[in-house]
């Protein structure tokens, strides 16, 4: 069943929101705990950072929480490809916006990180 559209976009996320964001899309459903957990494989960071973390994301659109019991669940609100599309579309806007050099200047960015992702891809297989 497709989502509704929703009235307006959802807030702007700072770059350790987007962290916790990319956690929350690869768990599907989770409490703090679970989120901590996850996020502690690669930074050091306490329950309290994360809770607040991820009511400032609820707050802003992107999660969904669930109560059960005394545990508040976090879910996405917003499809993985959808928010990244949303966030590369403002980011394109405010710092691109139509002039075709500007473009160019991007798309020579893009296909430079492309080759370094392919790159690093078949070094690590």
């Amino acid at each position: 069943m497709a989502r509704p559209k929703r009235e307006e976009s959802p807030g702007r996320l700072s770059p350790s929101e987007w962290e916790i964001m990319m956690i929350c899309w690869r768990l599907g459903r989770a409490n703090v705990r679970q989120i901590l957990r996850e996020d502690l494989k690669t930074r050091i960071r306490d329950y309290r950072t994360i809770l607040t973390f991820v009511s400032r994301i609820a707050k802003k659109g992107w999660l969904e929480v669930e109560m059960e019991g005394n545990t508040n669940y976090y879910s996405a609100a917003i499809p993985q490809e959808e928010g990244l599309k949303l966030e590369i579309d403002r980011f394109l806007s405010e710092t691109v916006g139509s002039d075709p050099e500007h473009l160019e200047l991007l798309q020579e960015a893009l296909e430079a990180r492309l080759r370094k992702a392919r790159a690093r891809r078949l070094k690590n297989n």
